[in-house]
């Protein structure tokens, strides 16, 4: 058969069956709690998301299949086709069972060993200021057009941009929602629903924008390092072909959980560096050392490509289905308010691509993913959404270095704000 017509390795009629028992499933309460059924949900509903995306004509050349799949997700668990239980199941999954911190644990272990450490020390030392100038684009279109809604300019900051770029749901909006109740006496409850659409539609907005961003390089390859950040005309230091074995995806695994697990113990004393950015450093300087060797190196980028070509689509499908709230973002958006916070994006995306071009040594369009689009991300699994809709999952360490280091100076910031101008 055609391989276009297979959906993860298998005959379309053959998943077309198994989708269908898997919705006779869900709808007869039947799906197995825990891994077994959050496993048997995402990827099956994740991969045919994917196929869609990757194969319907105008979707798959404006958007692909990492969009729909989050989009898919969200649309599923907004319009009520997805039944409560099943909801329930891939929320305990997705966020309690740490599906996503299994996932993007291995994510940034793999990616990190696969990079050059002097490649990764000079760019990281370059974007973090590409991205605040890019921020403060961003933060400027916001607030001018923020006043278009029906707020002033400040409001337009405080309640747009900062929300926008303030590192996620959890790392941002929460705890900036508890301060600007704290400061005007108001309901936390009441200001984060006013301010989570901005979270929420920003990540939209960035996805949509990494898809395009994909089409632009393929069309204009000058414009593009095909995942490389820096422009400094070196060779990039070539790794050996990967040639996984069942015994080697294993050790990959043990290495990226017991990175995770010493991470979370240095997050419990020093609760100020979270723990993804705990895991970069430890990773970083394990690699920086020479500590592991080249079999164990390999090891540990082999189970994080693995996860990437094998727990994508369900990953990105779980991400919609649980943290992209539709309903909360159609309630309170306006015209107006879309275009703000496109325009904010669009702001923050062209200024990291300018700046990090001709100032930084970067590619414009890897600078615009990275220290741009990747500001405005909803945490871990927000830059994953991102990264994939561009096919650019060898940007993660730096995302990860710009949304927790950048969210965090705009909480800080929000929080000063509300106490001087709210």
């Amino acid at each position: 058969m055609n391989k276009k017509m297979e959906v993860a390795g298998l005959p379309l009629p053959l998943y077309l069956g198994i989708l269908a028992l898997t919705f006779a499933a869900m709808y007869t309460g039947s799906v197995p709690g825990g891994m077994v059924g959050g496993f048997l949900v995402l990827l099956v509903v994740g991969e045919g998301l994917n196929f869609a995306g990757k194969t319907v004509p105008v979707i798959r050349t404006f958007l692909g299949g990492s969009v729909i799949c989050i989009l898919g997700g969200a649309v599923l668990t907004a319009s009520g086709i997805l039944p409560e239980e099943t909801v329930r199941l891939m929320d305990g999954f997705v966020n309690e069972q740490d599906f996503l911190v299994f996932y993007i644990a291995a994510l940034i272990t793999g990616s990190l060993f696969n990079i050059d450490r002097d490649l990764l020390i000079r760019a990281s030392v370059k974007i973090l200021p590409t991205a605040l100038i890019s921020i403060a684009a961003g933060v400027l279109v916001t607030g001018l057009l923020g006043m278009t809604c029906g707020n002033t300019f400040t409001e337009g900051i405080l309640y747009i941009a900062i929300p926008m770029t303030s590192g996620g749901m959890t790392a941002g909006a929460v705890p900036l929602s508890a301060m600007y109740a704290q400061a005007l006496g108001a309901d936390a409850g009441a200001v984060l629903t006013k301010i989570a659409p901005a979270t929420v539609l920003g990540n939209i907005m960035a996805i949509i924008f990494g898809a395009l961003a994909n089409a632009l390089g393929k069309k204009s390859p000058s414009l593009s390092g095909g995942g490389r950040l820096v422009n400094d005309g070196k060779p990039v230091p070539e790794r050996p072909p990967m040639k996984p074995t069942f015994a080697s995806l294993g050790t990959g695994l043990i290495m990226t959980m017991a990175f995770y697990s010493v991470s979370a113990l240095c997050h419990h004393f020093v609760r100020v560096i979270p723990t993804y950015a705990w895991m970069i450093v430890l990773v970083v300087a394990v690699k920086s050392a020479g500590i592991l060797s080249e079999a164990l190196e390999d090891a540990a980028r082999e189970w994080g490509y693995f996860a990437i070509h094998s727990m994508t689509a369900a990953a990105l499908t779980g991400i919609g289905m649980t943290l992209i709230d539709l309903n909360t973002i159609l309630h309170n958006l306006t015209p107006m308010y879309l275009v703000t916070v496109t325009a904010g994006v669009l702001a923050i995306t062209l200024t990291a691509g300018f700046i990090g071009s001709k100032f930084m040594g970067f590619y414009p369009i890897e600078s615009a993913i990275a220290a741009g689009m990747c500001t405005t991300n909803m945490g871990g699994s927000g830059n994953v959404a991102v990264l994939s809709s561009a096919e650019r999952m060898e940007l993660l360490p730096f995302a990860q270095i710009v949304l927790r280091s950048c969210g965090a100076l705009m909480l800080t910031l929000g929080g000063i704000l509300i106490q001087v101008l709210g």
